[in-house]
C-alpha cells in the first residue's frame, strides 16, 4: 500500500503555478502512472502531485506535462471529463466510511463536485448523477496554464467542514485520496489516462487501491 503523510504548508512564497511551488516544499509527492498496464509503466506526458494540509483545508497541487491543453467546456459543472483534460481529484475520509468525493478541475478554470453516497450508488439506483453533481465540496481552487511550457497547475484546497470535520482529522486516522488524469491531445478523440494510485485496472473509483493518507 503507497502512503502519504499530509504535513503543514509553508508559510512562505507567493509562486502558485511553479512546477515546485514554495508552499509545498515540505509535501509528499507523487508521479502519474499506468499501473494497471504495468506497475512501472508512465504515461507519455506525466506530472507530479503535492499534498499537504493548511489549519482549515486539505491541499493539493497537480503540475501536468501537457504540450496540447485543451477542452472544449464552458461552465461549472458540466461532465468535464468528457469535454476535455481534467485533474480529478479523489478524498475518502477513511475506509469505514462508505462515501467519497471526487472534485474534477479543467484547464480553463472550471470546477465539478461530485459527492458519492456509496461507490455503486447510482448504478443501484439508490442516488442519481443529479444529485451527486448537486454538492458542493465549497474547496478553493487556483489554476494556471503555461502553453509555451507544455504544462498547467491546478491547486484544490478543501475544508475539513466539507468531510463533517471541525479540524484536522487525528493523527491515529487514515484517509485515501488519488489524483487522476484525462489528457486529451487536441481533439475529444484522443486521450490518455493516468493516475497516481497503484491502480490494477483503468477505474479510477478503485479506492482500495488509493493511497493511504495520514496527518501531522
Amino acid at each position: 500500500m503507497t502512503t502519504a503523510s499530509c504535513k503543514p504548508l509553508r508559510p512562505t512564497g507567493n509562486d502558485l503555478g511553479s512546477k515546485a511551488p514554495a508552499a509545498y516544499a515540505d509535501a509528499d509527492l507523487f508521479p502519474f502512472t499506468q499501473s494497471w498496464i504495468a506497475p512501472d509503466q508512465r504515461p507519455d506526458e506525466g506530472g507530479l502531485v503535492y499534498v499537504a494540509h493548511s489549519d482549515d483545508e486539505l491541499c493539493l497541487y497537480a503540475c501536468l506535462r501537457d504540450h496540447s491543453i485543451y477542452t472544449t467546456a464552458t461552465k461549472d459543472n458540466q461532465p468535464l471529463f468528457q469535454l476535455g483534460d481534467v485533474a480529478e481529484f479523489f478524498i475518502k475520509p477513511g475506509l469505514e466510511r462508505e462515501d467519497y468525493w471526487e472534485v474534477h478541475l479543467s484547464p480553463n478554470d472550471l470546477i465539478m463536485d461530485l459527492h458519492f453516497p456509496t461507490r455503486g450508488a447510482i448504478a443501484a439506483g439508490e442516488t442519481t448523477w443529479e444529485k451527486v453533481v448537486a454538492a458542493e465540496s465549497h474547496s478553493k481552487k487556483e489554476v494556471f496554464t503555461s502553453p509555451e511550457e507544455g504544462y498547467w497547475t491546478a491547486e484544490l484546497r478543501v475544508p475539513w467542514k466539507t468531510f463533517g470535520y471541525e479540524a484536522m482529522p487525528g493523527k491515529d486516522e487514515t484517509w485515501q485520496f488519488a489524483v487522476s488524469r484525462y489528457n486529451y491531445t487536441g481533439d475529444l478523440d484522443h486521450v490518455e489516462h493516468s493516475s497516481i494510485a497503484p491502480l490494477t485496472e483503468l477505474n479510477f473509483h478503485q479506492y482500495e487501491h488509493y493511497i493511504d493518507l495520514g496527518f501531522e
